[in-house]
């Protein structure tokens, strides 16, 4: 076994559930996109006595002593030298839990698995989306959970794409509408419980584009449609939860966001989860900086955020010991 190990993990991209009826018996059913920026850096190393540094420090520590509580799992020292934004919609809880169960494993081959380490945590059991990214990256459609088991198994993976890797994605993170976000994901549980069910005919609608649309269009790699299909699906749900968000996107700020996208040439984009992150695929780097640069210039006059352009991760978390 090695004496230290960085678990490096992708953050994803949210682009929406196939059904929110349940009507078939699943519900949720979740695509979305593994990215390689931003990412979780994590070293972890053996020592007597558990010291966890950098940032996410608190969260990290957090879940080493919960997973120590579940599982009698040993000391372990672990720096955080970067860490995926929280509460963006990217993954972070997810990716932290998964990386430091990982480092376990590899350094005392400890006996917990990543799905058990989830579970426990109470991650990945409606939305598999970061689990999936975590162990498989590329573009994921995973299937939803049975009514009678929710929160007892993992989601099945049911389709898996690996995009071209010339393709870069466009990432903003408005700064002005986290406050809004961070009241709404407070009482998240809540909102998810009071939701009426999704109208038959808009899941119908929905898991047609899925199948039809977004699905065929990742295995042809073909851009242009795969984004035409995104911005359908993505804007469909949206009105699902127009209620909750006061319109179809988080906040009137990415809604101006997503018509600058287009109006740099992308076809279609989306946000992800609740947002307030928002995004498009370009065809290459070129194109993806020119549409960042003009993006970061927007942010700057509209409160500030962060622009990221990565590359399609289509390996999921790697480890070096």
């Amino acid at each position: 076994m090695p004496e230290r190990v960085v678990v490096s993990a992708p953050a994803h991209l949210h682009a929406g559930n196939m059904d929110l009826h349940g009507g078939l018996g699943r519900l949720y059913g979740t695509v979305g996109f593994t990215v390689s920026r931003p990412r979780l850096v994590l070293e972890a190393w053996r020592c007597p006595d558990t010291r966890v540094e950098g940032p996410d420090a608190d969260r990290a520590l957090q879940i080493v002593d919960r997973l120590r509580a579940e599982f009698g799992l040993p000391h372990i020292c672990i720096r955080i030298h970067e860490a995926i934004p929280r509460h963006v919609g990217m993954g972070s809880t997810t990716s932290l839990v998964l990386s430091i169960a990982r480092a376990y494993q590899l350094l005392y081959g400890a006996g917990v698995s990543l799905a058990d380490a989830a579970l426990a945590l109470g991650r990945s059991t409606v939305s598999a989306l970061g689990f999936y990214s975590f162990t498989k990256g590329g573009m994921i459609v995973e299937g939803g959970f049975l009514l009678e088991e929710r929160g007892r198994h993992i989601p099945p993976l049911i389709a898996r794409y690996e995009l071209p890797e010339s393709w870069r994605f466009v990432i903003a993170i408005p700064r002005e509408p986290l406050p809004r976000i961070l009241e709404l994901k407070a009482r998240e549980d809540e909102v998810l419980e009071s939701m009426p069910s999704m109208p038959e005919e808009m899941a119908m609608r929905a898991s047609r584009i899925v199948l039809m649309k977004l699905m065929p269009a990742a295995a042809e790699a073909r851009l242009e449609e795969l984004l035409e299909a995104l911005e359908e699906f993505n804007g469909l749900l949206g009105e699902y939860w127009a209620a909750e968000q006061k319109g179809r996107y988080c906040c009137p700020l990415v809604e101006e966001g997503i018509k600058l996208l287009h109006s740099l040439g992308a076809a279609g984009a989306a946000q992800t989860s609740w947002g307030p992150t928002f995004y498009t695929i370009a065809p290459s780097l070129s194109k993806a900086r020119a549409m960042a640069a003009r993006l970061r210039e927007w942010l700057s006059e509209n409160g500030g955020g962060a622009v990221y352009i990565a590359a399609p991760d289509n390996q999921g978390a790697t480890v070096t010991a």
